[in-house]
């Protein structure tokens, strides 16, 4: 039982080493519809830097994956990671589909990938 709980809290403290190295941006704030009127610049800036932002955590957690053995990786490891990636890749594109109903298109936005938990 001993070993088995210094096992675990070696395995977390991997992973909260892991999720302090990436850190996850803030939301962007999206107005209303209404209410984006003689924004619109101040508004696509902010969701620039947003979206730029979650690019760059997306490729930090896909960088730790990768130095944890990718595929090899331990598998609750591997597990936290892509959950971390996909739920960032989910946010991005419900974020962009407010956005774009709400402000408009944004340029040079793509979003990130999803990956299999395999």
């Amino acid at each position: 039982m001993r070993i088995t709980t210094i096992v675990c809290g070696g395995i977390l403290t991997g992973i909260a080493g892991t999720a302090l190295a990436c850190d996850l941006p803030k939301l962007v704030i999206i107005p209303e519809k209404d209410k984006v009127a003689g924004k619109e610049e101040e508004i696509r800036a902010a969701g620039r830097t947003y979206f730029a932002a979650m690019q760059a955590y997306t490729a930090c957690v896909q960088a730790e994956l990768a130095a944890a053995g990718g595929d090899s990786a331990p598998s609750v490891v591997k597990s936290v990671l892509v959950r971390r990636n996909n739920s960032a890749a989910a946010e991005m594109q419900f974020m962009m589909k407010v956005f774009t109903d709400n402000v408009g298109a944004i340029q040079s936005a793509p979003l990130g990938q999803q990956q299999s938990d395999r």
